[in-house]
C-alpha cells in the first residue's frame, strides 16, 4: 500500500476529537514551514502541497463526521 493510502486510511480511521487535534498539528506545520521558507531552510518545497492536501482531507472528514 501506497504511503498515500495509508495516510487516507488513517484519517478515515479517525474520530472528531483526534482528526481536530491533527487539524491542530498540521496547521502548525504549515505555518512553521512558512517561517522556514522566508529564512531559505526548506529543501522540500513538496511538503508545503503535501500538508495542506492532509489539511483539506481532516477537513473533510470532519464535515463527513458532523453529517452523519
Amino acid at each position: 500500500m501506497s504511503k498515500l493510502n495509508e495516510r487516507r486510511k488513517q484519517i478515515l480511521d479517525m474520530n472528531a476529537a483526534e482528526a481536530q487535534r491533527e487539524l491542530q498539528e498540521l496547521r502548525r506545520k504549515l505555518f512553521t514551514l512558512r517561517l522556514q521558507k522566508q529564512r531559505g531552510e526548506v529543501k522540500n518545497g513538496r511538503v508545503f502541497a503535501q500538508t495542506r492536501k492532509d489539511i483539506a482531507r481532516l477537513l473533510h472528514h470532519l464535515t463527513v463526521l458532523e453529517n452523519e
